[in-house]
């Protein structure tokens, strides 16, 4: 619809549309046309190159309209046409095809005044706040031009380059990508606007700019090419000119175009596609023809709109006046579009903050933290600090842009160097520099570690510079534990590998205050060393006292870095400053001037630089209240520190009460071992069980603690300064004097006692967590406090034991789960297994009676347990703090500290019998792979774990949930595999083709054929995962870049693995390829030569691997110092090679400083974690090895019969797995506790090894055993709830009693199939299994009033069997009501057999009866119901016919009539009963739906699930059918129809929830799995099961199934590591609610009473 303009249009362009209003106007007598001009060009439109080009009207009073001088036009690159005066909030880019040019494409008849990207469309209402754009590249072909050979390909890299790099002439860039862009394209433009597409979202530098491209309006684009390409060509030709690339890529059907448009349609249905084609013939030279035909203008897409215009083909873009046709369509569909995506707008901004808040829960303790630099900035007095900015270097340190600089301020104690810091920090702010900066506070756990400064740092980088915030989450996503990981891990990860890479041209500025404070100053300095190899600028300001240490770091780090020092131990550096402190403080002073003028004299005399001691003076002199008292404070008050403090000491010691002196010394002790600073109220609570009713804590500490305490702003208690603190651990003859390891040993009595003897609740904990603050510092610190005390006393033993034996336990873990430090465990099992190791030391030499071995093996199985509890539970309990209070315990192993700790139980009947495992195991999960799926290679990244089989299969699983994701087939066998580092990308190397594919939706980015005779070893992602490396048996590197076109495999290097030949050895073929982890170097080791690397950008050798001297070398083995190396990786942040020997040794070896160490251990693989720290080795008899890289020792050792295809460390190298072929073919996640113990190996924030961490040497690594086992493949429980049938993987058939331990095998098919379906007759008496063979075993099972199975029980073959299946499987076995007919249902047929002489007697097609659950009718017992996603079909028993005409329940996908209402997700439906043709209703049910059908208790209900997914576990649709509706045929229906009948369903909130459905227990209590794996009830209330009308309350009832909703319960949950291969498929409950689960080859009973009020966060329950 035609829109008018909201303002006046300029004269010009009214003038332009008088003289011609129609777009198909004849052309003027005297101009020829030729080829040319987009496809066509008019050359005698062309102006002489003298021409001067025409300025664009002038619109008067849109000042926000940008007017361009012809200095400021330009044809190529990408131009800034209009620039809204308010924020924009679209870009629209104008891209003009073959011969075209950036402003006369769109301008009709090349008159400028006709520009109508620039002066009509700034105009319209809904493109005000637009940017607009012309691209212009060099895509002439005319006789005279310089000759191109630019593809495609090429134009779109340039105007990818141009859309992420371009900036105005003013030199600001135009950001493009931070709104939606809409491209505008005439022909080839639409193109190379495809291409762009293509490669944008593959290429790290342009992914954010692609997904900001959100549509495409082509215009007359050849998307199949044109006939006229080929002509064109032949032109050039004849004029003796080469073809164009460009205009190649144009004809149809050439590889380009085919190539753009399969992989175009994979992202087309994300963006919004508009196409229009012209109608008229175009001229071309004497005659006219059509250039582009309709079917190649549009692309057939479902969501793409398309139109004719009434044009040729360069008429398309060209129009006369705004009032043109063509124009106005072109117009209405970017007018439509920026309304579309206008909406969106605030997108960008969502995504920002979105980020910004991902970062503010990962690092919350850095996120907002400017308390320090306030802190300071408040004791700055203004003019002071000024000379810092005009010392040496400091304005090339801020000023230059050039390379990086470090600056050391050295200066003595006290002098002042944090405030001046600050000060550094502010005029850095001030110059909008946005500096990091860190203060190190040796006071402050957190405070004192490099890596919690790497952390500041790169929080404070990220919330600032967006390319590197989303790098950080990208790393985020791979794995990468900032939070957990170690100094070198996230200088290695964020800083070398991200932050230095950028593209930065304005240098970081960091400030690094008080390295004299730091834990470890030498790493620290050792990390900036290696900031020469960044190409972002680093500015580094550090201030500290002058120490050995840091002089050695600094003179290393100037040897790569620009160093300046500034030392100033002179007493007059700062006497400026300290005599503005002096004046401003006393100028507030009470008397004369000539005492004022005697203060400063006398102060600044004998400051000598020292700040603090000047603050301590003036306190002293403040507080006088006379001048003779002044006066004597000025003589008597020390010049030395050591005697101030020893002043201030003898004035605690002197205090007249003894309580006062008491007081002063707790105060002391707290201020100097708390873990950091406390707070006055945290502080206040911790005192009071010896100082009850402090009434002014604050004044109390200035009182009684002779300024050796400060409290600061916000209420922290510190101490006065760090040399206060040396003071105090002096070892003196004084009461004042502080035992560093004695007092942490009192404080961990204090703060566990606090705990024991605390009076907080479960539900005062619930209500407010944070009010008890001592207590969380208390439940935070006292493991802290133990292992600084290096003290194994008897005191320590006692405290401990009460508290893992009492209340206190629990009500601990409450907390911690409560305020998210469940991470706390892992730091008290670490303290805990230190302390039992001294006490253990220390007992050593007592007598044997005297040793406290039951305590001793109390903590120690505590501190198994407390790992176990944040590895099986952490899920639950910190969604479910409560969970603690009985429902942990019941699945901790019988013999576990856990599960006898009396105060983790409650009354809540919960109890879990059966198979329980007697210890701990190791095994996290197992998924078991398909049947018949041979598996040989292992990938894991980021989210995903993916398995590699023999045929092409790719299977992948989520490594969290371990749910299955996708299978991939690549359609062909597979020799490699690889995973991108975020787990996003899979690249899959067949015979015949590489193809890259996207994870999770399996779609393919990118597809290349393998021309190649030579087979790849190993596949590899480098340059953003836009180029894939492999490594090839014929001795050669190649590559291939993904969305290019010239789509082959390239030779990195032509020298790459070209070994000489020598008489001692051979290269043959690789047996291993591996690359570095930036991809510069790869490592090739061979059967007959050296393990060698080689440089890929040189071609060059870097080095050969010989072994260490004195190693024994057998006989077969080459001379001269090397061995056969057969397989090897990467340490990921050290650069070492990890290998093995054939000879049997284990080396790690560094290519380019030569070491080499080496431990005799066989290995098969070898595969490395990847923060360096850990790597896998496994040997062929299924021994798996998880080594210490540093110490080069075994940590754990798991052994097996089993033989191991791959290995592989999860991200966050807590976990590893691997992959098994043996009676099961399974991947298997470990996480063992030195797994977990070792990631632990500091504390949080600390860089330094504890002195009693725990050694983990060979000797010391731990062991497991994984026993073999049959895997249950099928479980059925008894009807009278007494015992379980369970069948397993070898055909074996067992009764397992559900109230005792009795178990029997009944029974064991001959051909060890796998037993697939088992079934029970209602009474119980009866049982029949089936395998996948078709077998059938039927028995009566004798089974006691007790339970107890007897030995004799059986199952025998059923007599005169013959059933010929033809091949087909059987999908379900059913006994009738009354046990005397049995139903077994086949592919494609049912049969019917009576049990009382084992006599057939029906058999039947049933077409779709497998896909069917079918179902005994519990009222009318004659009656079979199989039960489909669409109907119901009634089947009589005695002959398997229908007996009446199908019955359709309803739903969404089968309402087809306007007059049928859909039932609701609300419980309630009013449907009215009616027969319909069974071809108007029944739709089509998707081939993976599965069906499940369960009969209400009252027996008046079926409730029906249907899944999409083959696990059934997707989320399903409820439907609830009265069984009345199933009863025989009535009198006069006509079989042939359908009855419809009424259909109710679950609320939608409470069917999302479910992830299995269990039972229907009586009182229509609907039992179910949810997805975190907590058992739900759900009351389905007698109103869902009526109809509206039949209600007597015209409100629905009240579904919301959220916390605090009545209607869903929950119970109990299921632990992760239960949720293994089949379980949840296989799980069932019997009457009474007891869950039958089954674990691999165990099966236990989980009973609770679902009746009792449901568990809840906030409930009194327990």
């Amino acid at each position: 619809m035609h829109r008018l303009f909201r303002r006046h249009r300029s004269q010009g362009s009214e003038s332009a549309g008088d003289k011609s209003s129609q777009t198909t106007s004849p052309e003027p007598a005297d101009r020829k046309r030729s080829v040319g001009s987009d496809f066509v060009l008019d050359r005698a439109s062309l102006p002489p190159s003298n021409q001067t080009p025409l300025l664009p009207p002038d619109h008067g009073s849109n000042s926000s309209l940008r007017t361009l001088s012809p200095s400021r036009k330009k044809s190529l690159g990408l131009e800034l046409l209009y620039q809204p005066s308010a924020t924009s909030c679209l870009d629209i880019v104008f891209i003009h095809g073959l011969g075209g040019d950036s402003r006369k494409t769109w301008s009709k008849d090349h008159n400028p005044e006709l520009f109508w990207p620039g002066l009509w469309l700034p105009l319209e209402t809904e493109l005000e706040r637009a940017r607009i754009f012309t691209f212009g590249y060099h895509a002439n072909f005319r006789p005279g031009e310089a000759k191109s050979m630019a593809s495609i390909t090429d134009f779109a890299k340039e105007l990818l380059f141009e859309l992420r790099f371009g900036k105005t002439l003013e030199g600001e860039k135009f950001d493009i990508g931070e709104t939606p862009l809409i491209f505008v394209t005439h022909s080839m433009g639409g193109l190379i606007a495809k291409k762009a597409c293509l490669l944008g979202q593959n290429d790290e530098h342009y992914k954010a700019l692609a997904r900001s491209i959100s549509a495409i309006i082509f215009l007359s684009t050849p998307h199949r090419g044109s006939n006229l390409a080929e002509i064109l060509n032949r032109i050039l030709v004849a004029s003796f000119q080469s073809a164009r690339n460009f205009i190649t890529d144009l004809n149809r059907s050439s590889m380009a175009l085919e190539e753009i448009n399969e992989q175009f349609r994979h992202i087309a249905p994300r963006l919004s596609i508009w196409s229009f084609y012209e109608t008229l013939p175009t001229s071309i030279g004497p005659r006219k023809m059509m250039v582009l035909e309709k079917d190649s203008a549009i692309l057939g897409y479902s969501k793409e709109i398309s139109r004719p215009l009434y044009a040729d083909h360069h008429g398309v873009c060209k129009y006369s006046s705004p009032e043109d046709a063509n124009y106005v369509s072109v117009r209405n569909a970017l007018g439509t579009l920026a309304e579309e995506l206008t909406r969106t707008v605030g997108v960008s901004a969502d995504q920002a903050m979105d980020e910004l808040q991902t970062l503010q829960g990962l690092f919350s303790s850095f996120f907002e933290r400017d308390d320090d630099l306030n802190k300071y900035n408040r004791l700055w007095i203004e003019g002071t600090c000024e000379w810092i900015l005009r010392e040496t270097g400091m304005s090339d340190w801020i000023n230059t842009l050039d390379g990086s600089h470090l600056i050391w301020f050295s200066a003595a104690p006290a002098s002042g160097k944090s405030v001046l810091s600050a000060y550094v920090v502010t005029a850095l702010q001030q110059r909008n520099l946005a500096p990091q900066y860190f203060f190190f506070y040796f006071g402050d756990q957190h405070k004192r570690s490099v890596a919690n400064l790497l952390r500041s740092f790169a929080c404070q980088i990220a919330k600032e510079n967006r390319p590197f915030r989303r790098g950080l989450l990208d790393l985020l996503k791979q794995g990468l534990r900032v939070d957990k990981a170690d100094a070198s891990v996230i200088w290695h990860k964020v800083y070398e590998n991200l932050l230095f890479k950028m593209e930065h041209r304005q240098p970081f500025f960091w400030v690094i205050d008080a390295l004299d404070e730091c834990e470890s100053p030498k790493l620290l300095l050792d990390l900036i060393r290696t900031c020469s190899s960044s190409s972002v600028p680093l500015r580094i300001f550090i201030a500290s006292r002058q120490t050995e240490s840091i002089q050695m770091g600094v003179a290393k780090a100037s040897r790569s870095l620009r160093l300046t020092k500034l030392e100033k131990y002179s007493l007059d550096h700062n006497a400026q400053d300290i005599q503005r402190l002096v004046e401003q403080e006393v100028d507030h002073m009470r008397g004369s001037e000539q005492i004022k003028n005697l203060v400063i004299h006398k102060i600044l005399t004998r400051a000598e630089g020292n700040f603090l001691w000047t603050r301590l003076i003036l306190e002293e002199i403040v507080h006088c209240q006379t001048a003779s008292g002044i006066q004597e404070t000025l003589d008597e008050f020390p010049s030395d520190m050591q005697k101030l403090y020893d002043r201030m000491e003898h004035a605690i010691l002197n205090l007249p009460r003894e309580s006062s002196r008491l007081l002063a010394k707790a105060l002391l002790r707290w201020t100097m071992g708390a873990r950091r600073p406390m707070s006055l109220r945290e502080l206040s609570q911790a005192l009071e069980p010896d100082f009850p009713e402090i009434l002014d804590l604050k004044r109390t500490i200035s009182d009684v603690c002779g300024q050796f305490i400060r409290v600061d702003t916000s209420d922290y208690v510190a101490m006065i300064h760090q040399t206060a603190r040396e003071y105090l651990v002096q070892p003196r003859e004084t009461e004042l004097f502080v035992d560093v390891h004695a007092n942490h040993e009192d404080l961990c009595i204090k703060t566990v006692s606090a705990l024991l003897d605390s009076r907080a609740t479960s539900d005062m904990i619930d209500d407010d967590a944070s009010s008890h603050s001592y207590l969380l510092y208390a439940a935070t610190s006292w493991m802290y406090h133990l292992k600084a005390s290096k003290s194994g006393s008897g005191k320590l033993l006692n405290v401990l034991v009460s508290f893992f034996d009492g209340r206190a336990f629990p009500l601990w873990v409450h907390l911690l789960s409560r305020t998210g430090h469940l991470d706390v465990l892992m730091k008290t099992s670490k303290s805990m297994a230190s302390f039992v190791a001294l006490v253990r030391k220390q007992d050593a030499s007592k007598n044997p009676l005297l040793r406290r071995l039951s305590d001793l093996q109390l903590l120690d199985q505590w501190a198994a347990d407390l790992i176990r509890i944040v590895a099986k539970f952490s899920i639950s309990l910190l969604k479910y703090p409560r969970a603690i209070y009985g429902l942990v315990s019941p699945f901790g192993p019988e013999t576990s500290a856990l599960h006898q700790q009396p105060y983790c139980k409650n009354d809540r009947d919960l109890c879990v019998i059966g198979d329980l495992d007697n210890v701990w195991t190791d095994r996290l999960a197992r998924i078991s792979l398909p049947e018949g799926f041979e598996a040989y290679k292992l990938a894991c990244a980021g989210q995903h774990v993916a398995v590699l089989g023999t045929n092409g299969r790719i299977v992948v699983w989520d490594s969290q949930t371990f749910m299955e994701v996708h299978v991939i087939e690549h359609g062909e066998p597979v020799t490699s595999i690889v995973l991108n580092a975020q787990g996003d990308k899979l690249a899959t190397y067949g015979l015949q083709t590489t193809k890259l594919w996207a994870i999770p939706s399996d779609d393919i980015l990118y597809s290349v054929r393998n021309n190649l005779e030579a087979r790849a070893i190993t596949l590899f992602f480098t340059n953003n995962d836009t180029r894939i490396l492999a490594g090839f048996d014929d001795r050669a590197v190649r590559y291939v870049d993904v969305g290019q076109t010239e789509n082959e495999w390239r030779y990195v290097h032509p020298t790459l693995f070209k070994e000489p030949l020598t008489a001692e050895a051979a290269a043959n073929s690789p047996t291993c390829v591996a690359f570095s982890r930036d991809g510069s170097f790869a490592g090739v080791a061979y059967r007959g030569f050296p393990l060698s690397v080689w440089s890929l950008d040189t071609g060059e050798c870097i080095n050969r691997c010989n072994r260490a001297q004195g190693t024994n070398f057998s006989a077969d083995q080459y001379s001269a110092g090397w061995s056969v190396a057969w397989r090897f990786v990467w340490n990921p942040v050290t650069d070492h090679v990890i290998g093995f020997y054939t000879d049997g040794f284990v080396f790690k070896w560094h290519p380019l400083t030569g070491e080499h160490q080496e431990a005799q251990a066989s290995a098969n693989d070898i595969t490395a974690s990847l923060d360096g720290k850990l790597f896998l080795s496994n040997t062929s008899t299924g021994i798996v090895k998880v080594w210490d890289f540093a110490d080069f020792s075994v940590i754990y050792q798991l052994s097996s019969d089993d033989l191991l295809m791959g290995l592989a460390f999860s991200p966050d190298c807590l976990r590893f797995y691997d992959l098994r072929c043996g009676m099961v073919n399974s991947v298997n996640a470990w996480e063992p506790n030195s797994l977990l113990r070792f990631s632990d190996t500091e504390e949080a924030g600390s860089d330094l090894a504890s002195e009693t961490a725990i050694s983990m040497s060979v000797g010391q690594a731990s062991e497991a055993r994984l026993e073999q086992f049959e895997v249950i493949s099928s479980l059925a429980a008894c009807p009278n709830g007494k015992c379980v049938c369970v069948g397993t993987d070898d055909g074996s058939v067992q009764l397992r009693s559900t109230i005792g331990s009795d178990r029997v095998e009944v029974g064991k098919f001959n051909n060890f199939m796998e037993v697939s379906h088992i079934a029970w007759s209602q009474d119980s008496q009866y049982m029949v299994a089936a395998d996948l063979s078709g077998d059938i075993m039927f028995g009566q099972i004798e089974i006691t009033d007790y339970g107890h199975l007897t030995e004799t029980t059986q199952i025998m073959p059923l007599r005169n069997l013959k059933l010929d299946l033809d091949e087909q499987a059987i999908h379900e076995i059913l006994f009738s009501s009354d046990s005397r007919l049995l139903l077994i249902v086949a592919s494609q047929s049912g049969h019917i057999w009576s049990l009382k002489d084992a006599s057939l007697c029906a058999s039947e097609k049933l077409a779709d009866g497998h896909l069917r659950k079918w179902v005994s009718h519990p009222t009318h017992h004659e009656l079979l119901l199989g039960v489909g996603s669409a109907d119901v079909r009634v089947f009589g028993w005695q002959d398997l016919l229908e007996c009446r005409e199908p019955v359709s329940y309803l739903h969404k996908r089968s309402m087809l009539q306007d007059n049928v209402p859909i039932p609701d997700l609300n419980g309630h439906v009013d449907v009215a009963t009616k027969l319909l043709k069974s071809t108007n209703i029944i739709a089509p049910r998707p081939a993976s739906e599965k069906v499940r059908a369960m009969v209400t208790q009252d027996l008046k209900h079926v409730l029906i699930r249907l899944s999409s997914n083959d696990s059934f576990t997707g989320i399903g649709r409820f439907f609830i059918l009265p069984l009345s509706e199933l009863a025989p045929i009535r009198a006069g229906v006509n079989q042939s129809d359908t009855s419809l009948v009424r259909a109710a369903t679950i609320p939608d909130e409470v069917r999302s929830r479910v992830r299995i459905a269990l039972a229907i227990l009586p009182g229509d209590l609907f039992v179910f799995l949810d997805w975190d794996l907590w058992v739900n009830s759900y009351k389905m209330v007698g109103s869902v099961y009526q109809p509206a009308s039949a209600r007597t309350s015209s409100k629905p009832p009240k579904h919301q199934g959220n916390e605090g909703d009545e209607s869903v319960q929950r119970h109990y949950f299921i632990p992760d590591d239960w949720a293994t291969g089949g379980s949840l498929d296989l799980c069932c409950m019997t009457a009474d609610g007891t869950l039958i689960y089954p674990r691999d080859d165990k099966v236990s009973m989980i009973k609770a009473n679902l009746n009792r009020p449901a568990f809840r966060r906030g409930s009194s329950a327990f």
